[in-house]
């Protein structure tokens, strides 16, 4: 059989398969309101119709959304979401409309584009933009994405603050700012309070319940045997609240029928400013901050319905105040406990007319009894435990006294003088530590977004440098503790020994005394035994050290 030339024979073609990357878009609509292209749904219409003739990117309708929040929040629910899909590898590309949408923050959203999206090879598409990470020009787009994400940083600051404005403008022109009461609807301007038919009987049938003698306590009882809707519960059913938490069994309470009866919007007054809002904190503000608007809308109780509420409530809250007896201040609240369990032991009185009192542990004191078969287990007198403590007291007092002169010698000697000499230096070269490390990851980052270092070169350099940063700043906060240790002319005038010296000359102890003085009291059940802690013992054992260290106290 004749052999077949190899010279003019092909090589097969080889398909090569592009890659497909498992794609999720990401919507979010602020709280503060967006234009209507920033709608939910105009959001998700923008990135499905770009995904459709893109061969490389599987969307599979995966797109999640975050409703009511700012993007200077990354506190968010759908933000969460695509964080996990990421971390799990279930996510490979991240589509946005634009950058805006991903968020309003320089920092976080830099560390997300430049640092989290590389280093989980994940692909970032902002469509506005015109921004692909994995496109040949991603790399001279960077600087006007850096511009892009600072502009929306500054314009979320500038936006805040208008808002802001805008709502205390409409505050003291008596328009209703936030959510609606229940018994209203807002009108379609939003400039005032319409009355709700149907919630508003529910109000009237509340006030008149109170008015003939109905507890609160009852009232939701029969309001939630009725199924009635509560008030979070009818919001949800009428479409104004979406969360899935209210989709449950939302029953009244009493404390949400004290809250409508105290109520003064039925009366047709509006109260507005009944808070300080900074971002996610809410601080009530005093009353006399409040700004109020009388006759703002329609009144569903009267004047004088309200006010008799008002006083149903107050008297029933005076019956139900816990009475107080005339007792003398007890010193030791919060220092005395028990040896055996820990627990705090119990004043209590006794004599004929209960003016002598004792100290005790209920539970320890019972169980001791049943065990060894009596019938009285002995309590600490209110008397032996303040002469206890008074003679503990005095003697540390007179021992500090005499350390007085010991550590104004100590301040003066060359060993102290020498240990923070060499300290000082220490210092000195452990901050230039520091500062040469923060100028090197500052360094690093710059080159890193001009191209000059990859981002695995970017980390290997960053990591080198914060490492050495931590253990700079690790041994000058040793150095600093034992500096403020060997500062022996301090401790002529620190906290505990200014304490110490306040009370000098007490003549019993007081709860002034013993709150300042005495950390932990501890009583043992049967024997009585007293073991007292003191604060600050720790820095008096310190400056024993120092002056044993200062060679001083052999001579003294």
């Amino acid at each position: 059989m004749a052999r077949k030339s190899r010279k003019n024979r092909q090589p097969e073609a080889t398909a090569v398969k592009a890659a497909v990357y498992a794609a999720t878009g990401y919507t979010r609509v602020s709280a503060d309101g967006e234009k209507s292209e920033d709608s939910m749904e105009n959001q998700a219409a923008i990135i499905r119709d770009y995904v459709r003739d893109k061969t490389d990117l599987d969307l599979k309708n995966v797109i999640t959304t975050d409703t009511g929040y700012t993007g200077m929040d990354f506190d968010r629910p759908g933000y969460a979401e695509l964080m996990t899909g990421i971390l799990d590898g279930s996510t490979k590309c991240v589509i946005v409309k634009d950058l805006s949408r991903l968020g309003r923050t320089y920092i976080e959203v830099g560390e997300l584009l430049f640092d989290t999206f590389p280093a989980c090879n994940v692909r970032f598409i902002s469509i506005n933009d015109y921004y692909d990470s994995f496109a040949d020009d991603a790399g001279r787009k960077k600087l006007l994405i850096l511009f892009k994400n600072l502009v929306n940083h500054v314009y979320s600051r500038d936006l805040g603050k208008k808002i802001r404005s805008a709502h205390d403008a409409k505050k003291r022109r008596g328009e209703p700012i936030g959510g609606k009461p229940y018994g209203y609807r807002k009108s379609e301007d939003g400039k005032t309070l319409i009355i709700e038919p149907e919630e508003a009987a529910i109000v009237r049938r509340v006030f008149d319940m109170r008015l003939d003698g109905e507890s609160v306590q009852a009232i939701a009882k029969l309001l939630n045997r009725e199924r009635v809707p509560s008030p979070q519960k009818r919001r949800f059913l009428l479409g104004e609240i979406f969360h899935e938490k209210f989709a449950g069994d939302l029953r009244w309470s009493a404390y949400m029928l004290s809250n409508l009866l105290r109520n003064e919007t039925y009366t047709g007054r509006l109260l507005q400013n009944k808070y300080d809002c900074d971002g996610k904190k809410h601080r009530r503000l005093p009353s006399e901050q409040w700004i109020r608007h009388e006759n703002a809308h329609s009144a569903i109780i009267s004047q004088e319905q309200f006010g008799t509420v008002q006083t149903l409530l107050d008297g029933t809250a005076e019956k139900y105040r816990p009475k107080k007896r005339c007792l003398p201040e007890n010193r030791y609240v919060g220092r005395i406990f028990c040896s055996r369990c820990g627990h705090p032991a119990r004043r209590i009185s006794g004599g004929s007319d209960n003016s002598i009192f004792y100290y005790i542990c209920r539970r320890c004191a019972d169980e001791l009894k049943y065990e060894r078969g009596i019938k009285r287990a002995s309590s600490l007198t209110l008397a032996r435990l303040d002469a206890v403590v008074t003679k503990t007291l005095r003697a540390q007092m007179d021992l500090i006294i005499e350390y007085d002169s010991l550590v104004t010698l100590a301040a003066n000697s060359d060993a102290i003088k020498q240990k923070r000499a060499e300290l000082s230096r220490d210092r000195a070269r452990q901050e230039k530590t520091s500062a040469a490390a923060d100028a090197t990851i500052k360094a690093a980052y710059t080159h890193h977004l001009g191209g000059l270092l990859d981002f695995r070169e970017y980390e290997l350099v960053r990591e080198k440098a914060r490492r050495a940063k931590e253990e700079a700043e690790a041994r000058l906060a040793c150095i600093e503790g034992e500096l403020r240790r060997l500062d022996v002319h301090g401790a002529k005038h620190n906290t505990w020994r200014e304490q110490f010296g306040a009370f000098h000359d007490f003549d019993a102890p007081t709860k002034e005394l013993i709150q300042a003085l005495v950390s932990r009291i501890t009583v043992t059940p049967m024997t009585n035994e007293i073991g007292i802690e003191l604060n600050y013992m720790d820095s008096f054992a310190e400056l024993r050290v120092l002056i044993e260290e200062s060679g001083v106290g052999a001579d003294a």
